[in-house]
């Protein structure tokens, strides 16, 4: 059953009514030559029975394919509910993945991908700063001043020279990779030479300069649990060290984190932690120390941090995986990340080209007339007397008034004290336009992109042949209990018993009925075959 479930999703293509060399008529409905040869390029190397490569036979199954999706037409299977939201449902889903610009995202990933193969030992020195303050000049001067001694001092140093009353953030982030920290933050750190120290830079927690320690090739990804005493109790020197007494003894390092334990995230797993890479958990001593652990099972001495005394225990460890067995998973990191912000930027930049637009508009100076500071606190409202008849942007077909731009406006409000109302009002219409932009690209992504197109209808056929499948052929139940045991009693020679071999007797029994209903469909849908064109399909696929 489910090889031929996976034998629809394969046959799927899309009608080529350019084409005009037919291949073969179902009820005087064109098969083009385009169609065979696309289903036939892209599902050969997965074909692995040699009878199947042959192309009559991968004809006749095509043919067959074709006859049942003319049947289940006929039957309106392709109106039901059910189907036509499980059909919805996909496509939507399916349509995510075409709204990114590729080019870029692919340039991401394998970016992440090089970046994940080293890590970074970095420190660094932060001012805070927000939109509101005036003196970033001098913000970046300071930093600019503390390079050398950055470079020079160890961070005890510098702060006794620097920062005695805490001003500043100064760290050691201990070693990192990708997706550690924010995008532009890893980007420094990774183009920064080691020993040197950075120029100023910016994010959102304000401004820093970094200075690089080390590179390394990555520890991999590792999987410890761990026992905790907090620091604060009394006898907690102690006591830890009589829980790592016993395990060394022979006593279960899980028993005891569960009994003795004070992280109660863990203490219920018996101590075992989720799996992490470097820089991904605070604490650099603790790991230190979980990643000397070599073997699985070994058990660390007592390890001091921040939080508390903990003992160590390893349970694997793995390597930096290939390309393509990890590049779903850094997808899924890419598009929580920030680095996403620079990949949907590209691909509403290319909407803009598609569709010869801009964000500069003209009619924008009359927002900048009638929009006051009441938008910063979001409690705009718009007045009355805007247009609706002078359009404020035009995308193919579609036109946009200024009153459509207003009520935009006003509904999409969001407190914003310490911007400036013009930047407001142009971040404003800028998520307008993308907005609209992204809708009139998704209303017409089956007829404009070819992959999406042929990815979609694959999944409309599958599913609807599934369906006839299901009903006509795959569904057992008790009424063909009897044509069951007729059918087992006149084969009875291929089988052991009735109890045994019933499952293999219900897939010969279906593959029975297949065949006598693919007959059935042949009288009721007429198929003419172009000999010609088979002809020379037959010459262009000739392994011989």
């Amino acid at each position: 059953m489910y090889k031929i479930f996976l034998f629809f999703f394969c046959f799927s293509f899309s009608f080529s009514q350019n084409e005009k060399d037919v291949l073969f008529t179902v009820s005087d409905s064109p098969v083009y030559v385009e169609e065979f040869h696309r289903v036939y390029n892209k599902n050969i190397d997965l074909i692995k029975d040699s009878d199947q490569r042959d192309v009559q036979t991968y004809l006749d199954l095509f043919i067959n394919y074709k006859l049942k999706l003319a049947e289940a037409y006929s039957l309106d299977l392709h109106k039901e509910n059910t189907y036509l939201k499980e059909l919805n449902k996909y496509a939507k889903q399916l349509q995510n993945s075409y709204l990114t610009d590729k080019k870029t995202e692919q340039k991401f990933l394998k970016e992440a991908y090089e970046r994940t193969k080293y890590e970074v030992k970095v420190s660094h020195v932060l001012i805070r700063y927000s939109e509101s303050d005036k003196d970033s000049i001098k913000v970046i001067q300071k930093l600019k001043n503390f390079r050398n001694d950055f470079l020079e001092l160890n961070i005890d140093n510098f702060n006794k020279k620097h920062n005695k009353n805490n001003e500043y953030i100064v760290e050691d982030l201990g070693y990192f990779s990708a997706f550690k920290m924010i995008y532009n933050f890893e980007n420094v750190a990774y183009d920064t030479q080691i020993g040197e120290v950075s120029l100023p830079f910016k994010t959102r927690f304000g401004y820093h300069i970094i200075k690089v320690h080390d590179k390394r090739p990555s520890l991999g990804e590792i999987n410890v649990g761990h026992i905790m005493i907090y620091k604060s109790k009394e006898n907690s020197v102690e006591k830890i060290n009589s829980v790592l007494d016993s395990i060394n003894k022979g006593a279960s390092f899980e028993y005891l984190a569960k009994k003795y334990s004070e992280d109660k995230n863990s203490s219920f797993k018996g101590g075992r932690l989720n799996s992490f890479s470097s820089g991904q958990i605070n604490s650099i001593p603790f790991e230190n120390a979980a990643f000397k652990l070599k073997n699985p099972g070994d058990i660390s001495e007592v390890v001091e941090t921040k939080y508390g005394w903990h003992i160590i225990k390893l349970y694997s460890k793995k390597n930096i995986q290939s390309y393509e067995e990890i590049k779903y998973e850094l997808l899924n990191k890419l598009k929580k990340s920030s680095r996403f912000d620079f990949i949907s930027d590209s691909f509403y930049e290319s909407l803009l080209t598609k569709y010869n637009l801009s964000y500069e508009n003209k009619e924008l100076k009359y927002f900048d007339s009638i929009v006051d500071n009441s938008l910063l606190n979001a409690n705009w409202s718009m007045p009355e007397g805007i247009s609706d008849k002078t359009n404020m942007v035009a995308i193919l077909n579609n036109t946009y008034s200024l009153l459509d731009f207003a009520d935009y406006l006003e509904n999409n409000q969001s407190k914003n004290p310490k911007k400036s109302l013009y930047n407001v009002l142009r971040e404003k219409y800028r998520s307008f336009l993308n907005l609209k932009m992204l809708k009139i690209y998704k209303d017409n992504l089956e007829k404009e992109n070819a992959d999406y197109r042929n990815v979609l209808n694959e999944y409309r056929e599958g599913l609807l042949l599934f369906n006839l499948m299901q009903d006509k052929i795959w569904t057992y139940n008790e009424s063909d209990s009897l044509k069951l045991k007729d059918f087992f009693n006149k084969n009875s020679v291929n089988y052991k018993s009735f109890e045994s071999d019933k499952g293999k007797i219900i897939g010969d029994y279906q593959e029975k009925l297949e065949l006598e209903w693919i007959k059935e469909l042949k009288l009721k849908y007429p198929v003419l075959i172009n000999k010609k064109a088979f002809r020379r399909i037959k010459k262009m696929y000739s392994y011989e």
